[in-house]
């Protein structure tokens, strides 16, 4: 929309706005010899009336940019000097860049000022890198709106195939003073680029010369996947510490293997995973090629976010290889993501997204039978429900399958094992599931004996109803109010990591309240050891 002031006799302002986009290299980081201008788009641009004094700031007009970057503007007849300033956000889809250290200001594009007594006045602007030759000494003006544009990129895509899809407000925080340490995030401690849910906002790091991630597309594309499942799908992972190899819980491997593949699928044909970092930004610190089903996977599984990103990816991408004869494209992806996937009893994991891919309506014997392939090629057995059932790949310890046990109220206790020599409580051997479904509306009560240290929490449809985590040893035990013939799901977390050998706990679900009543027990604090 273009709005101006009634005294306009025909003098017009326009241009285009660009910035500098710095492509990255499979080897030796970011390439400044490489940059290209791309446009600056869909952007809110504002004719401000210059005064030479400073005082004045009046917004004489607003426009939004086109896909080409361009404007143009009506100018008062009266105003003879003004100035342009872009803002690094979007409307549609809604996105914001702004400076987490800088009390969350906006970044801008302004030009100087600019002479308007001619009937058309040109004026273009460029959002520059700031570098200059071997290191930063200019203002990192591009960075903002690099950031923006890719992810303005990826909300686009899915909105090309489902039209009618609206994303919430996403903020983006990048600043140069963001650097790769905790801490306090208002002065740019934010550990690594990541999504915070707390505050609907990804943090981008930006230190020059240590890790630089707003010329990072894939690492861009990621973060915004988790704040897809946040706000348009659901995640039940539990974060932490990840790497290749790593024998993880699956609602980990399913949430980092869809960032994973999600940039791959933004980016296509671009499957290959980069970021960079380093002096100069002349490292390319990881590779990760997502058409790659084993050299990035050395332990797969279920349990592998290797594994996880090369079925999605193949799921996603046209049938290329022997074993790939699935090419679903992005639509049918975003339709298991905030359908089936959202609303599984189950945990979310690549069995409740396989599971819910298979069970859509329409979908063939043929197409079936080639996800069930896709999903050998993984070390997966062929996907029957979103609970692992028959599944058989147990990542080298008995101990992990099946994943889910099966209960019932008032029936049997089950005995656990959990592995006391994984190096983190996100590990496979330290999560075990239990689901059991409630007979009639009433009091259940759960109770976890162990003489080491474990924690329970309750799960309806991956909403956290109860907690029970007090006590360092011995019982953790709560009693909720149950709703007729639903499944629950139970996750039981062992804490004793970094140790040898193995121990188990002892679960009892039972009817009725623990102490006469229903109890939800608040998670303490602990440190993990």
């Amino acid at each position: 929309m273009n709005e101006a002031k009634a005294d306009t006799k025909g003098k017009v302002l326009y241009g285009k706005l660009t910035y500098d986009r710095v492509p990255s290299t499979p080897e030796n980081g970011l390439n400044y010899s490489a940059v290209v201008q791309k446009p600056i788009r869909n952007v809110r641009v504002v004719l401000v009336e210059y005064s030479k004094e400073g005082g004045a700031n009046t917004e004489l007009a607003v426009t939004t940019s086109g896909e080409d970057g361009s404007y143009s503007f009506p100018v008062p007849d009266l105003v003879t000097r003004v100035r342009v300033r872009a803002y690094a956000e979007t409307t549609n889809p809604p996105l914001r860049v702004q400076d987490n250290t800088n009390r969350n200001s906006y970044y801008t594009l302004e030009s100087a000022a600019i002479t308007t007594t001619a009937a058309v006045t040109v004026k273009d602007l460029n959002a520059g890198s700031g570098w200059g030759g071997s290191s930063y000494t200019g203002a990192r003006s591009a960075a903002p709106f690099a950031s923006l544009d890719t992810l303005y990129s990826t909300a686009r895509a899915f909105m090309a195939v489902r039209p009618l899809v609206n994303f919430p407000l996403l903020l983006i925080n990048w600043s140069v003073n963001n650097r790769p340490e905790p801490g306090d995030i208002a002065l740019g401690q934010i550990d690594t680029s990541h999504y915070n849910k707390a505050v609907s906002g990804i943090f981008i790091l930006g230190k020059a010369d240590v890790d630089t991630d707003e010329y990072d597309t894939h690492v861009m594309v990621h973060e915004w996947g988790h704040y897809f499942e946040d706000k348009m799908g659901r995640s039940d992972s539990i974060g932490g510490s990840h790497a290749a190899g790593n024998i993880i819980d699956p609602r980990l491997a399913f949430g980092e293997g869809w960032g994973n593949a999600l940039s791959a699928m933004i980016l296509f044909p671009d499957a290959k995973y980069k970021d960079t970092g380093g002096v100069g930004q002349a490292r390319t610190t990881i590779v990760i090629d997502m058409e790659t089903n084993d050299s990035n996977d050395p332990k797969p599984g279920w349990f592998s976010e290797a594994s996880v990103q090369s079925m999605l990816y193949d799921f996603f991408d046209p049938a290329n290889e022997s074993f790939d004869n699935v090419a679903l494209g992005l639509g049918p992806i975003y339709d298991v993501m905030t359908g089936g996937q959202k609303y599984t009893p189950a945990v979310t994991s690549i069995f409740s997204f396989t599971n819910a891919l298979k069970a859509v309506p329409g979908t063939s014997a043929s197409t079936i039978a080639a996800i069930d392939r896709l999903t050998s090629e993984s070390g997966i057995a062929p996907i029957q429900d979103a609970f692992g059932t028959g599944e058989t790949n147990d990542g080298g310890n008995a101990a992990n399958l099946p994943l889910f046990r099966q209960m019932t109220v008032d029936g049997a206790s089950e005995t656990l094992t959990f592995l006391a020599d994984v190096d983190n409580i996100n590990r496979l051997g330290a999560n075990r599931y239990i689901r059991f479904t409630s007979p009639a509306a009433g009091p259940i009560q759960v109770i976890g004996d162990s003489i080491r240290d474990i924690g329970l929490t309750l799960l309806e449809d991956g909403k956290k109803i109860a907690v029970a985590d007090n006590n360092y040893t011995g019982t953790e035990q709560f009693s909720f109010v149950a709703k007729a013939n639903k499944v629950y799901v139970l996750t039981v977390q062992g804490f004793v990591i970094k140790s040898s050998g193995q121990y188990t706990a002892s679960v009892r679900i039972a009817s009725g309240d623990i102490a006469g009543k229903a109890t939800i027990v608040n998670q303490k604090t602990k440190a993990v050891r």
